[in-house]
């Protein structure tokens, strides 16, 4: 970050305090919103400058009236984005298992008077159970897969699920596009909704991880879907350039 736009933010943290409550989205896709959030975290949400290529992906992929889902919905700017861009008449349903963003998100859910955002406090894997996820310092990177030997993590036991069950039992449908970010599950994620993705062939977003990357390549590649980096919309061909970043996951009829 550069000197001018350091002092910049260090500005409107001032002003704006450092208190974490719901504030309003001025900027971006959920503009007009208000989110729970402190601004010494993440002014980036209520300036609407986060994420700008996931928000870029929502305006091309998602329409009034859109089933999505949103796995690793941390503490809700996406999903806040998502329900603005998918309308009364649409649906998102969030999965977020860490307690802190869980109670944050619902927050953002009431004080909007939100009624198309469904909030599943679960994390989404390949299988119904229960598994721990580690907080290091960041909450921002709790995690199933990191910080195993880290002896400063604080241990959380939190509830799985394979999406695949739930659509099945008919618990919601199927969705058209899907944002993943989990911190290195992501392979359980897929490996969870296999036939969902069959089924609907949804777009993806996904942040790949070193841990979960050779997973979701064979499995999403097998299914005939066409890989592009979320950043440049550049095509992504070989398993080699499918590292840590963000990438678009089309099926061939969206990739055409």
């Amino acid at each position: 970050m550069s000197i001018i736009r350091s002092f910049a933010k260090s500005c409107m943290v001032a002003l704006l305090g450092t208190e974490t409550r719901p504030r309003m989205i001025v900027r971006g896709l959920a503009r007009g919103y208000r989110i729970c959030v402190s601004p010494s975290e993440n002014l980036g949400y209520l300036l609407g400058t986060a994420e700008s290529h996931l928000q870029r992906a929502i305006k091309k992929y998602v329409s009034a009236g859109d089933m999505v889902f949103d796995i690793g919905a941390n503490i809700g700017y996406v999903s806040l984005s998502l329900a603005k861009r998918v309308g009364p008449n649409g649906r998102v349903i969030a999965f977020e298992p860490i307690p802190r963003n869980v109670e944050m998100l619902r927050k953002s859910i009431e004080v909007n008077g939100l009624t198309n955002i469904q909030l599943l406090d679960l994390a989404a894997s390949d299988r119904d159970g229960e598994t721990v996820i580690r907080m290091a310092e960041n909450p921002a990177t709790a995690s199933m897969i990191w910080h195993q030997g880290n002896p400063d993590v604080t241990n959380i036991v939190v509830k799985t699920v394979a999406i695949d069950d739930l659509v099945d039992a008919g618990e919601f449908g199927r969705p058209i596009f899907v944002k993943i970010d989990v911190e290195g599950a992501e392979g359980l994620v897929l490996a969870g909704m296999r036939r969902t993705i069959e089924a609907s062939q949804a777009v993806l977003f996904v942040e790949c991880s070193d841990a979960g990357r050779e997973a979701a390549w064979k499995m999403l590649t097998n299914m005939g879907y066409r890989c592009q980096s979320a950043l440049t919309l550049r095509s992504v061909n070989t398993f080699e350039e499918y590292r840590h970043s963000d990438f678009l996951w089309l099926p061939a009829a969206r990739a055409a």
